[in-house]
């Protein structure tokens, strides 16, 4: 998995989660941890020799509302990975509220938004249009959609797509804390981007402007120092 070999080579200090589940992607952070998922499913030990692990069962804006994650940790996220609600909203929220809480030099990671089939990005898992998907089992909603959104409004985000099967892993870095941009154009976004109706033609298009990266190409701490900064 290229999020353990993140966690080994770039040893960050603190880890932040959103949508935990089981906890197998917390399973493999040794850092400091916070966790956000509405309804846990832990199976096992995922603290393991992690100095501290704190779990918080509410939504993420709930915990973004309530919770300072700076002060949590007592200093900023180094590595972050969003894995939340599959709605493209929502992604883009966590997005902009784990932010004001990193180093330019942290690393988010973004989940699900390089999906390898048009029906699995329906934006309900009830939508009879998910059994045409050839991956009938996944189900990524329209998250993707944060890539170009990011790309229009954040051209200096330094932004990495892994083809980590089954639906690709995102990097983004040379972050700004103090940006308000996302903050002032949320509205105008919203109205941009979301559609009751999936779009093949602009799902499509997406894919034409992406240069995806093997993750097997940055197997050592060596090469991971290339590209990231932590």
């Amino acid at each position: 998995m290229f999020i353990n070999t993140l966690h080994l080579s770039l040893k960050p200090k603190t880890y932040f989660e959103i949508g935990t589940l089981n906890g197998d992607t917390l399973r493999l952070a040794n850092a400091a941890s916070v966790a956000v998922d509405p309804y846990f499913r832990i199976d096992g030990d995922v603290v393991g020799r992690k100095p501290s692990c704190m779990l918080f069962q509410q939504s993420s804006d709930d915990f973004f509302a309530s919770h300072n994650t700076s002060q949590l940790f007592g200093a900023p996220i180094d590595l972050a990975f969003l894995d939340g609600m599959h709605l493209f909203e929502f992604l883009l929220r966590d997005f902009m509220n784990t932010e004001k809480h990193c180093r330019k030099n942290s690393i988010i990671l973004l989940h699900d938004c390089l999906p390898p089939g048009f029906f699995m990005t329906v934006r309900d898992p009830s939508d009879p249009l998910l059994a045409k998907s050839r991956f009938a089992q996944w189900w990524t909603g329209d998250v993707w959609k944060v890539i170009p959104v990011l790309r229009s409004y954040r051209p200096a985000l330094s932004i990495t797509m892994f083809g980590c099967p089954p639906t690709g892993l995102v990097s983004i870095t040379n972050l700004d804390p103090a940006s308000q941009t996302l903050d002032r154009a949320y509205a105008e976004i919203l109205d941009r981007f979301s559609s009751k109706d999936i779009d093949r033609e602009a799902y499509d298009n997406y894919w034409t402007t992406l240069s995806i990266e093997k993750s097997s190409e940055y197997s050592t701490a060596h090469h991971l120092a290339t590209k990231f900064w932590l």
